[in-house]
């Protein structure tokens, strides 16, 4: 993954109460700013509302698993041919490599799989993806690749 942009001067950041009712109001404050990037496929556009809906979700239920009434910090950095979001929350942390696969598409089990592919669908639905996380809490990276220039 490249190097986070973390001083661009076109990032623009929200911080939320870790609540499920602020996941519409995300998910618009991302299709605006990226919105005024010319060249956004509306395929790539969805791709990174639904892998950005999983991170903000994840970080309210570790909120929610510690009591913690911290603001968890999205930011987004468009920048021509991408998009990057970074998602940091102050629950307290995972082990990303402990989390198991969900099973296949084709497998039965898989209509049963309720929980558990947050992850999986951050990867597919993003081209590139990182989780740093540590008991002071997680940061998630997700960027999508656009075809603005």
């Amino acid at each position: 993954m490249a190097p986070a942009a973390h001083d661009r001067g076109d990032a623009v950041e929200i911080r939320i109460p870790p609540q499920t009712e602020y996941l519409a109001m995300v998910r618009g404050f991302v299709s605006e700013v990226v919105a005024q990037q010319a060249g956004v496929d509306a395929r790539r556009l969805e791709d990174l509302r639904v892998a950005l809906s999983e991170a903000v979700t994840n970080a309210i239920a570790a909120h929610a698993r510690c009591r913690s009434a911290d603001p968890i910090r999205i930011r987004c950095v468009p920048s021509p041919g991408r998009v990057e979001i970074q998602v940091h929350d102050r629950g307290g942390g995972f082990d990303p490599s402990s989390v198991p696969e969900p099973p296949e598409p084709t497998d039965p089990r898989r209509l049963h799989a309720e929980k558990g592919m947050g992850l999986w669908l951050m990867r597919v639905m993003s081209d590139d993806h990182a989780i740093a996380s540590s008991c002071s809490g997680t940061e998630v990276r997700l960027v999508v690749h656009t075809s603005a220039t």
